[in-house]
């Protein structure tokens, strides 16, 4: 989908990012059919961060460039629509909502969560692309609080996925991931009462495209807490929830519709430890990529 994308910088200044805002409009583009679902000012032009409502591939483009329609039924009835859908109208737990599991195969996930660490899990991405038929799929939950004090490992990241190593999924994990130690799990992360979710997940994708990285429309919530306000507020920003079926740090076990949850970060290094032997028995053979996700 790389004709999606207009020029970005990759020199050393960081991207201008203005003006940006939630909106939701369908528009024709190279005469295919998008979901327009940010509209901002990139490097002061007038652009928009669109979704292909069946890939779900996300990309953006010079406004000028596209024109508004009407949503026609292959975008209504559209994967994307339907898993939008289905996550508002489940049941709501405290914890784990929104896809848990997959039904086609192994997907793995890292969050880069704030962390007071110096440097992160190289081994585990090293580990990636040693084993698996390069690039390798794997969605980063990113906080924006940890690639301002992480610049060096963000750009390796990048780096891998230029170089084509990693096919890196940008996913929204809020940029403060705010979270108190002593408080009860329904006042706690985005639950707090100093939370302001719909500017947090705002500011992490301008964080990304700052940084010249195109957000993708997956999410997932700061220790997988949420209620049913915050799970409508992300749909309604046209986000997919992600949970865990194999959170290996709490001895979750790797299954064959595994959502794999590891720590890039090195707070939680049991679970890369564990996920190293998983890869050494030989007991991840294949994995896939997150868009390709149903449940």
């Amino acid at each position: 989908m790389r004709f999606l994308l207009f020029f970005i910088s990759s020199l050393l200044f960081a991207n201008s990012i203005t003006d940006y805002k939630a909106i939701y409009e369908c528009v024709k583009f190279n005469n295919k059919d998008y979901i327009a679902l940010r509209s901002l000012n990139f490097n002061l032009k007038k652009a928009l961060l669109i979704v292909d409502a069946n890939s779900l591939k996300s990309g953006l483009i010079l406004e000028q460039d596209a024109k508004k329609i009407h949503c026609n039924s292959d975008i209504l009835n559209s994967r994307y629509l339907k898993l939008l859908l289905k996550i508002k109208n489940k049941n709501h737990p405290l914890q784990n909502d929104g896809i848990t599991a997959s039904k086609n195969g192994i997907i793995i996930t890292t969050d880069l969560c704030p962390s007071l660490k110096k440097g992160f899990e190289k081994r585990l991405y090293s580990a990636l692309i040693k084993n698996f038929p390069n690039p390798v799929p794997v969605t980063v939950f990113i906080t924006k609080k940890w690639i301002q004090k992480h610049q060096k490992e963000f750009e390796q990241l990048k780096k891998w996925n230029r170089e084509k190593k990693l096919d890196i999924t940008w996913g929204n994990h809020t940029a403060n991931h705010i979270y108190h130690s002593k408080m009860p799990l329904n006042h706690n992360f985005v639950l707090s009462k100093e939370e302001h979710l719909s500017i947090d997940i705002l500011n992490l994708e301008k964080e990304l495209l700052k940084n010249g990285v195109i957000p993708s429309v997956f999410f997932r919530f700061p220790g997988l807490i949420s209620n049913s306000k915050s799970i409508n507020l992300v749909t309604n920003l046209g986000l997919i929830t992600i949970g865990s079926n194999s959170w290996l740090a709490k001895g979750q076990r790797v299954k064959s519709n595994s959502i794999i949850l590891l720590h890039g970060n090195k707070n939680e290094p049991k679970g890369v430890d564990i996920f190293l032997k998983e890869i050494k028995e030989a007991n991840i053979s294949q994995i896939i990529d997150i868009k390709s996700i149903d449940f």
